[in-house]
C-alpha cells in the first residue's frame, strides 16, 4: 500500500512501500512522501511532479502532490491535482476533503462547503471533514454550527489537534478566551510543535489581558518557525502592552519586511512609535493599516490619537469619527474624540463624548478613571 497524505491537516505517518518494486514513478512517489514527512514541501513537489509525469493515472500521487502544493502556497495548482484525482476515485472521502481544503484556501466558500458535505455523506464520522467543515463555518460567521462540527470531531477523536485548535480560535474570537486557552492547551498536548496552536494560545492570553503569558507563547512559536509573521506580530504587541516599545520595534519591522503593510503589524508598530513620540511615522503606519483593512476600528483610533498628538485636530476628528462608523460603542474612540473637541475649545461637545464614553466603558476601570478626570476638568 502506498503512503498517502489523506488531507492537508492530517499527516499519515505509516510508511509502507511496495516490496521489490523500483520503477521510476514509485521511487519518485516514495521520495516525495518522505520529503513531506520531513517537512520539506518544496522537495516533495519536485519528486511528486516526476511521479505524476511518469504515471498520470496514479490518484494517490496526484493527491499527495496537491497536498505538497498547498503546503507551498500553490492552491490553484493543488486544486487541479485534487480535481484530477476526484475523476479517478469519485468516492474517495480524502479526495473530497482535500478538494474542500483547496477551495477554502482560495476563499471559495460554497464549493468548499459542497466538498465537505460530499465527504460527510460518504463518511459521517470522518474527523478531518468535520474539523474542516467546522473551520469553514467559523470563517463564514456561523459560530454555533462551527462549534457543533468541531465538538463532534473531538468526541470521535479526542486527540485530533486541528479540531481542538479550531475550537480554541472559535472561543477566543467569540469573546470566550478562557475556554479558548483550554482548547489550545489541550491541542498542544497532542501537537506540541504546532506553531498554529502556539500562536493561538498566545492570542487567547492577549484576549485575557495577560501579555506576559502571551509573550512566552509567541516566542515559543517563533523559535519553532522563525518566519512566522503572526508570531512576530504577537511578540511585538505583547512588548508594547508590557511597556517595552523599543523591544517591539525590531520584531515588528521584521514582520513588515516579510509582509509589507500587514494591517496588524503596521498598527502595532505605530502603537510602539506613538509611545516614543514619533507621531509622523506612526501616522503613516496607521494609514497603511486602514488602507489594508478599512474597518480596522482600533487603527482608526490610533490614527486619530497620533494626529491629535501631532496637532492636526481636523484630521484627528475625521479619523476618530471613522472609527465610530465601524465601532459605534468603542469607549476609547469616544473618549479620544472628546479630547479632540476639548483641544478645539468646544467644551460642550467634549462633555457629550466623554459622557458617552463613560457609558460605553463597562468594566474598564482604568479608562473610566481617565474619563471621569476629563469630565472633572471641564468648566461647570
Amino acid at each position: 500500500m502506498k503512503r498517502r497524505y489523506p488531507t492537508v491537516i492530517v499527516i499519515a505517518t505509516v510508511v509502507a512501500g511496495l516490496a521489490g518494486c523500483r520503477d521510476a514513478a514509485l521511487d519518485s512517489y516514495n521520495l516525495g512522501v518522505e520529503a513531506m514527512e520531513h517537512g520539506d514541501t518544496t522537495a516533495a513537489v519536485a519528486h511528486l511532479e516526476r511521479s505524476v509525469a511518469e504515471q498520470p493515472s496514479d490518484a494517490d500521487a496526484r493527491v499527495n502532490l496537491g497536498v505538497a502544493l498547498l503546503g507551498t502556497g500553490q492552491a490553484e495548482r493543488a486544486l487541479t491535482e485534487f480535481q484530477a484525482a476526484a475523476k479517478m476515485t469519485p468516492d474517495d472521502v480524502a479526495v473530497h476533503v482535500n478538494l474542500a481544503e483547496a477551495y477554502r484556501a482560495l476563499g471559495r466558500a460554497q464549493p468548499a462547503r459542497n466538498e465537505f458535505e460530499a465527504a460527510l455523506k460518504l463518511d459521517p464520522d470522518c474527523v478531518p471533514a468535520l474539523a474542516g467543515y467546522g473551520a469553514l463555518q467559523m470563517e463564514t460567521g456561523q459560530e454555533e454550527s462551527a462549534a457543533d462540527y468541531l465538538l463532534r470531531a473531538i468526541t470521535i477523536n479526542p486527540n485530533h489537534a486541528p479540531a481542538t485548535f479550531q475550537l480554541g480560535w472559535l472561543y477566543t474570537r467569540s469573546g470566550r478566551p478562557v475556554e479558548g486557552t483550554h482548547y489550545f492547551l489541550r491541542g498542544l498536548r497532542n501537537a506540541p510543535q504546532s506553531v498554529y496552536g502556539r500562536v493561538g494560545l498566545g492570542e487567547s492570553y492577549l484576549a485575557r489581558e495577560m501579555p506576559a503569558d502571551g509573550l512566552v507563547e509567541f516566542q515559543k512559536a517563533l523559535s519553532s518557525d522563525t518566519t512566522s509573521v503572526a508570531a512576530m506580530v504577537g511578540v511585538g504587541e505583547c512588548q508594547v502592552l508590557l511597556g517595552n516599545p523599543g523591544a517591539a520595534e525590531p520584531i515588528l519591522r521584521r514582520a513588515l519586511a516579510r509582509r509589507p503593510r500587514d494591517p496588524r503589524a503596521s498598527k502595532t508598530l505605530a502603537d510602539a512609535l506613538v509611545t516614543r513620540g514619533r507621531y509622523p511615522e506612526a501616522v503613516a503606519l496607521y494609514r497603511d493599516a486602514v488602507q489594508g483593512k478599512d474597518d480596522y476600528a482600533e487603527a482608526w483610533v490610533g490614527l486619530g490619537t497620533a494626529l491629535e498628538a501631532g496637532g492636526d485636530l481636523p484630521e484627528a476628528e475625521k479619523a476618530l469619527r471613522e472609527a465610530l462608523v465601524h465601532a459605534p460603542n468603542d469607549a476609547n474612540a469616544l473618549y479620544k474624540l472628546g479630547q479632540v473637541y476639548l483641544d478645539m475649545d468646544n467644551a460642550s461637545l467634549a462633555r457629550s463624548y466623554f459622557e458617552m464614553a463613560l457609558d460605553a466603558a463597562g468594566e474598564n476601570g482604568t479608562l473610566k478613571s481617565r474619563i471621569r478626570a476629563a469630565l472633572d476638568s471641564l468648566p461647570r
